[in-house]
């Protein structure tokens, strides 16, 4: 017969946990990042919890705990929202202005610094959803894959549409006055 204890005699205790595949300590958000700072948080935080249970000394399952993040509310919502309509400043804001080259510039370093922290991220999906090591890093292997090739669709649709385009052909009229006769029309059009 199945009982409760029997059950709770399946999940390890947390020393069973080879030591590669735990988290160091549980990550506590104490900032957040609003109009360009990353500013300290001292309000009320709401603490994550692992589906994954280990069993304690005395034999009772606990949830192991990943962190914590900041609970906000309305006013800092409002902070936030204010501070990125100032940042698009109606289309004529730093990001919005910048060449489509340099925001892929920007998402190709930002790629980079997170592809650098592959390991602890699929730890931490590992951990928060309960997906083996394996199929975390697939995850965010996934995720990166579709980040390049969305920059690359949009290097590829910034270079279409910039394009341009000559239709017909023109010929020298007249060496002796250097002037440009055209048989054909010209079209220059982007596309």
């Amino acid at each position: 017969m199945i009982t409760s204890e029997s059950l709770c005699q399946l999940f390890p205790n947390a020393d069973a946990i080879p030591p590669e595949q735990r988290l160091a300590s549980p990550i506590h958000q104490t900032t957040w990042l609003v109009d360009g700072e990353l500013r300290t948080w001292g309000g009320k935080r709401k603490t994550v919890l692992s589906p994954v249970c280990v069993r304690q000394a005395d034999g009772t399952l606990q949830q192991l705990e990943i962190g914590s993040y900041p609970v906000m509310g309305e006013a800092e919502s409002d902070q936030a929202l204010d501070a990125a309509v100032r940042a698009f400043d109606s289309g004529r804001g730093e990001w919005p202005t910048k060449s489509v080259a340099d925001r892929i510039d920007c998402m190709q370093d930002f790629v980079k610094q997170m592809v650098a922290q592959r390991r602890p991220i699929a730890q931490l999906i590992m951990w928060e959803i309960g997906k083996s090591l394996a199929d975390s890093e697939k995850e965010f292997d996934r995720t990166v894959d579709y980040i390049k090739q969305t920059l690359a669709a949009l290097k590829e649709l910034d270079n279409n549409s910039s394009r341009l385009t000559v239709v017909g052909r023109h010929d020298r009229a007249d060496s002796s006055h250097a002037a440009w006769r055209h048989d054909a029309w010209v079209r220059i059009t982007t596309r």
